[in-house]
């Protein structure tokens, strides 16, 4: 699923208001200087928290030789999806949102959000903008508790 369905992306963001500040508070933060300070997994979260294709926000490297020297490794979508699910970077991710962004909502985020691990997608599967994996995970009843190793 690319895209989170309302239905949980209300669960997630309580009600209409907490949705309209959190997108004020991204717009305030874009035009601050703090923005120098936001990294691939503050980016990743605001649209992730807006159910929106986080994915969009990366390109693949495609130059071969950066790619034999390990750039593929060391891409930036898979260290904010390292950050994204590890509890100790927790209160880094949410410092700039001050506040808006509560723990519990952030693990309403984890749980959707797939693990990936680069050793299990060789740097030729993603294609431009093609993806072998799915932006979210979204059981049939739309829960999305299951597992997210990936």
């Amino acid at each position: 699923m690319n895209t989170l369905p309302r239905a949980i992306t209300a669960q997630i963001l309580v009600d209409s208001s907490v949705y309209h500040n959190l997108r004020k508070h991204w717009s305030g933060l874009m035009r601050s200087t703090r923005r120098h300070d936001l990294s691939a997994a503050h980016h990743l979260l605001y649209l992730a928290l807006l159910g929106k294709d986080w994915r969009r926000g990366f390109t693949c490297p495609t130059n071969r030789r950066k790619l034999e020297n390990g750039a593929y490794y060391g891409w930036k979508l898979f260290r904010a999806l390292a950050m994204l699910q590890a509890p100790l970077r927790e209160a880094e991710l949410l410092a700039p949102f001050d506040g808006l962004v509560t723990p519990a909502m952030m693990e309403g985020i984890r749980k959707r959000v797939p693990t990936c691990n680069p050793y299990n997608y060789p740097a030729d599967q993603f294609t431009g903008r093609n993806f072998p994996f799915d932006a979210y995970i979204v059981t049939a009843a739309g829960d999305g508790d299951e597992s997210n190793g990936i």
